[in-house]
């Protein structure tokens, strides 16, 4: 599996960009960076991202789901 999907699938289970880049030895900023960069490669927007929230989009969670 590519490096951004895990990347992508563990903020899904963790529910933030901060604890799953802790997880995987990475700081929240390049845990954005990667999730752009997938959601540009992929041409369609996976999360929805406020300071205080994170959620799926419809095509977020169909492709977490493929993950």
């Amino acid at each position: 599996m590519d490096h951004e999907y895990q990347l992508y699938a563990r903020v899904i289970e963790t529910g933030s960009l901060a604890a799953a880049g802790r997880s995987m030895g990475l700081s929240p900023a390049m845990v954005s960076k990667r999730i752009a960069r997938l959601e540009e490669r992929l041409g369609a927007r996976l999360l929805h991202r406020t300071t205080r929230k994170l959620s799926t989009t419809e095509a977020g969670q169909r492709f977490y789901e493929r993950v």
